[in-house]
């Protein structure tokens, strides 16, 4: 379940500094709006907040669906007999590297640039 554990527990990190960023661009552009007398940029420190925090949720759901899919391959990596280490986001299957299947995988030069 390593494979699982390492891609879970980062969302509500995520959504906490995602809030932070949106409400500190917010903050920005009032504070500007006021100090240089230009009001429009209240409107473009809130468009750019509601930006930023639309953006937080697509990345903290899209991480939240790639921990699932983690979870599932590692399911079934376990139902045929085998330890999952890695995950393979390509072919979306979790496997060991050492087994004869997936060995090749593994050991490709893209995955490895350094290795003969």
């Amino acid at each position: 379940m390593a494979v699982a554990n390492a891609t879970e527990g980062s969302g509500c990190m995520h959504f906490a500094e995602g809030t932070v960023i949106a409400l500190m661009a917010g903050a920005a552009g009032k504070y500007y709006a006021d100090d240089r007398g230009w009001p429009w940029l209240a409107a473009v420190g809130a468009v750019a907040a509601v930006l930023l925090f639309v953006g937080t949720i697509a990345v903290i759901r899209s991480e939240n669906r790639d921990a699932r899919r983690a979870r599932a391959a590692v399911d079934r990596a376990a139902a045929a007999g085998t330890v999952a280490t890695h995950y393979c986001a390509t072919c979306g299957e979790a496997s060991s590297p050492g087994t004869p299947e997936t060995r090749d995988h593994f050991t490709t030069k893209t995955d490895f640039p350094n290795r003969p």
